[in-house]
């Protein structure tokens, strides 16, 4: 995780040093919009999503934006392992009391894929801020949408011997607050160098859940609690391109 965030640290820096000597240009228009292409590469697994991104730029010198988009993410993956999902499981609570809960080991089970594939199409949300008018640093989150892909026959890697389960992609998906969340959900922090009038260069970092739905509640905690959903959060680095319109 550290030498992914120096990573994310070092390409910032080579946008800015290549910015440093660009001229400035006439004041930015008041709306931005733009479509971008990202891929993303973690241990075993990857992502490519493209986004319509239209965003309201705002503040006095208009070097703030912020606005909404629609994001496509394809996951896949090879010999990756989902966990259990649900907040109440995982820590025992829900709401903003998950970020400074524990997990519990006992009420984590797993499910094994070969090869995991999901595609979503999420509403997101966007923020960015212009050091320049050529280089911009952002952040991007998935809000609301839905999954959809091929069933696959998963491993159960957890308590007695069951038959092999088959999973489907979860079919909404929401942002609530980390493992509350529902669903598969992409979020990125990235830097944008404008090299040309219509283009510019993408790098950062994605984090993205993906989750599988099995037919039937497979999971049974030691409290008795039944469960279907499994989950992947894969970190990655990830590099792309931008069309501004």
């Amino acid at each position: 995780m550290k030498t992914k965030i120096w990573s994310i640290v070092l390409v910032s820096g080579l946008l800015i040093g290549l910015n440093a000597s660009a001229q400035k240009e006439n004041p930015a228009k008041p709306v931005h919009t733009f479509f971008d292409l990202t891929g993303a590469i973690g241990s075993g697994q990857g992502s490519v999503a493209g986004s319509y991104v239209y965003n309201f730029k705002t503040g006095k010198k208009k070097k703030f934006e912020l606005g909404l988009g629609l994001r496509f993410t394809s996951y896949f993956g090879s010999n990756q392992n989902f966990t259990t999902a649900p907040a109440k499981l995982t820590s025992g609570k829900t709401g903003p009391a998950v970020f400074f809960s524990d997990n519990i080991p006992e009420n984590i089970d797993t499910l094994f894929f070969n090869k995991p594939q999901i595609n979503s199409l999420n509403l997101s949300f966007n923020f960015g801020y212009h050091f320049t008018p050529k280089f911009l640093v952002g952040f991007n989150i998935d809000a609301i949408g839905f999954s959809f892909g091929g069933s696959k026959t998963a491993t159960y890697l957890d308590g007695n011997n069951i038959n092999p389960p088959t999973a489907k992609p979860t079919g909404f998906n929401l942002l609530l607050i980390s493992d509350n969340d529902l669903g598969s959900l992409n979020s990125e922090f990235f830097g944008t160098y404008q090299f040309s009038k219509n283009w510019s260069a993408k790098a950062g970092y994605q984090f993205l859940f993906a989750e599988y739905t099995t037919d039937q509640k497979v999971q049974t905690t030691p409290d008795g609690q039944k469960n279907d959903r499994f989950r992947n959060k894969m970190s990655a680095i990830a590099v792309g391109l931008v069309y501004h319109f």
